[in-house]
């Protein structure tokens, strides 16, 4: 069940970031910021995880930056759930 809450978690984070060009400008950049705000510090110490940015642009994840993305966030979910549930129980 708890894996059930984390991919259902994750995959609604997932649907938010493919749409944040169609959301509120007040929650795109929050939505944005949890792709970036844990990027940053990897590519900071040398990790590729963005791609080479456009002109006067936002670099995007690559793959390898996408991949970190859903690990953190997996796990982020993960702990979050098993908090709630710890505290229903």
């Amino acid at each position: 069940m708890r894996w059930l809450a984390v991919v259902a978690l994750m995959l609604t984070h997932l649907a938010l970031v493919a749409i944040v060009g169609a959301l509120p400008d007040a929650v795109a950049p929050i939505i944005a910021g949890t792709i970036y705000l844990p990027l940053w510090p990897l590519s900071e110490i040398g990790i590729p995880v963005f791609s080479p940015a456009e002109s006067g642009g936002w670099p995007g994840p690559n793959v390898l930056g996408w991949l970190v993305f859903v690990a953190i966030w997996s796990l982020l979910w993960w702990l979050l759930v098993a908090v709630i549930i710890r505290v229903r129980s």
